[in-house]
């Protein structure tokens, strides 16, 4: 993409319009029709030969039923993917291991942790920030979650959702490895720890 800006918006505009179009089953006659835009301006637009007004672009957005915002929304913003480089091993417990599979970077902040807990090893947490949730899935072996004076026993292909604002721990009392996929759900700030810059 285009690093003028104008050229860049207009890019974003030209591949949202299409995309918003396209998705309707709408030809440019029809999305037209509808919003009393003419056909050539839509076209301009969809091949980034001109730059609309506001009053068009809000003509077209009310057609279409979606916002400015969406219609300039650059594609990156629609996702991200990160490789196998990207993430973030740490050493935990005596023989753990856990990986920062990715995060957000934005508010509300989730983070995506991917968990190797060693036979018989246990791993502890202090308290995150208030009202932080996680939502714990156990792919392989057993679990045990100690949370503020309770304890929970998690089979294999069971899940847990606890409280992340209070310290906690997670322990395998197996003699084989315990394999988990964690969410974590901040409901204000991240724990710096583990933020991460988004992509």
């Amino acid at each position: 993409m285009s690093t003028d800006p104008v050229e860049a918006v207009s890019a974003t505009l030209a591949a949202n319009l299409r995309a918003g179009r396209k998705e309707r089953g709408w030809r440019l006659e029809d999305l037209a029709a509808r919003s009393g835009v003419s056909r050539g301006m839509l076209q301009q637009i969809e091949t980034g030969q001109t730059n609309p007004s506001i009053a068009t672009v809000a003509r077209i957005c009310a057609t279409l039923g979606i916002s400015i915002g969406q219609l300039v929304e650059p594609p990156e913003d629609l996702g991200r993917v990160t490789t196998a480089e990207d993430v973030d091993v740490r050493r935990a417990g005596r023989a753990s291991e856990a990986r920062l599979l990715i995060n957000d970077g934005q508010a509300p902040f989730v983070e995506l942790w991917d968990f190797i807990v060693a036979p018989n090893d246990e791993i502890s947490s202090h308290a995150h920030p208030a009202g932080t949730r996680e939502l714990i899935h156990l792919h392989k072996g057993e679990l045990v979650v100690e949370i503020g004076g309770a304890t929970f026993h998690v089979a294999e292909g069971g899940s847990i959702r606890i409280r992340g604002d209070r310290a906690h721990l997670y322990r395998n009392p197996s003699a084989e490895p315990a394999r988990l996929t964690m969410t974590v759900v901040y409901l204000g700030h991240q724990d710096p720890r583990y933020a991460q810059p988004a992509a």
